[in-house]
């Protein structure tokens, strides 16, 4: 057995076997115009927002 891993099927590939797919973003990043709103609300709301949209389902602090 050899410490180097077996990349024959790697060199062998034929990438034009892929089929072609348009990619879109799932998460945009937020428009400047939208950051300047959130930074004008007071820092209570701004941190609720932050805990809305967070990805994780609840906080624990």
């Amino acid at each position: 057995m050899s410490d180097k891993p077996d990349v024959s099927e790697v060199t062998n590939f034929d990438k034009s076997k892929l089929k072609k797919t348009e990619t879109q973003e799932k998460n945009p990043l937020p428009s400047q115009e939208s950051r300047s709103r959130v930074q004008q609300l007071p820092h209570c709301l701004r941190r609720l927002i932050r805990i809305l949209t967070s990805p994780v389902s609840f906080h624990s602090h």
